[in-house]
């Protein structure tokens, strides 16, 4: 239901219009009026400059609510508006006319004029909130109401090409679980990811891949031409400490003739760096 709106102050109402007469709606529904009013925007620069000076007024004679605009906020606007719809609907009860002093502070002069406000002040920003928290919760619902559509429409299309696999559905239908099964389902998975590093990682260590010096022994075989000062430096500790000897010994012994063959290469050529090594070393010291 629409009221009708008189723009005396030339104000923009593109914005405006659409919530008086949505809060007028509210009023007419809940308060059931059988009169419509009029509401006037009006200007008045020299009213804006004083601090207390009006902000409307509803006129009974002529059912007429008038709004101040100058300098206003548009939601102050809106209280103000139903503010003086409270008093249209006194006036319509045939409430507003109580007699006794009507003139400046008759707030406190006039004790039913005093009632008369209070219910105004009272019931018109308690009416404005409920169409505000109306209007709010109406948006919030089209809003869920888009978003359900939107991820429905999303859902079929990936499952009509294919996107959406079993496992993604699956994971969501986990996510409906209560926590403690959600938690039990992350641990077991937990459980089989570290068994299969245990395994990977024993795999590695079967096939030779973690240490090529310990667990690969055939890698430099046939390249003694290629070892580099620091590994022979490393050779050179262990076999003053008598391990390389013993060990490429017992190696020759298990790994048969031809592995024994090369490993005897290899220790020779070894040998002779060494005391390369030496006479070198003697030569510079002195």
């Amino acid at each position: 239901m629409s009221c009708t709106i008189k723009n005396n102050a030339n104000l923009n109402l593109d914005d405006l219009e659409t919530h008086v007469n949505g809060l007028y709606g509210h009023f007419s529904d809940k308060l059931g009026f059988d009169k419509h009013p009029t509401i006037v925007f009006d200007s008045d620069p020299s009213n804006q400059s004083n601090v207390l000076g009006k902000t409307a007024y509803y006129d009974p004679q002529s059912l007429e609510v008038h709004i101040y605009t100058d300098g206003r906020h548009p939601k102050d606007m809106l209280r103000s508006i139903a503010h003086e719809l409270i008093h249209h609907h006194q006036n319509l009860e045939g409430r507003l006319d109580v007699g006794g002093y009507n003139g400046p502070g008759y707030y406190l002069e006039n004790d039913k004029m005093r009632k008369i406000e209070q219910e105004a002040m009272l019931k018109g920003n308690a009416m404005l909130r409920e169409y505000e928290d109306g209007l709010k919760l109406k948006e919030k619902d089209s809003m869920s109401l888009k978003e359900w559509k939107n991820n429905e429409l999303n859902q079929l299309l990936l499952k009509k090409f294919g996107i959406l696999n079993e496992e993604k559905e699956l994971t969501k239908a986990q996510q409906k679980l209560p926590q403690a099964l959600q938690d039990k389902i992350k641990g077991s998975k937990s459980d089989d990811s570290e068994e299969n590093s245990e395994d990977e990682s024993q795999e590695e260590i079967e096939e030779g891949r973690l240490s090529a010096k310990t667990y690969n022994k055939d890698k430099f075989v046939g390249h003694e031409d290629r070892y580099q000062p620091d590994r022979i430096h490393e050779g050179e500790d262990e076999l003053e400490e008598g391990g390389l000897a013993d060990r490429a010994e017992n190696k020759s012994n298990a790994a048969g003739k031809e592995e024994g063959g090369r490993f005897k290469k290899m220790q020779e050529s070894i040998h002779r760096t060494l005391k390369q090594n030496k006479v070198l070393r003697l030569k510079i010291k002195k």
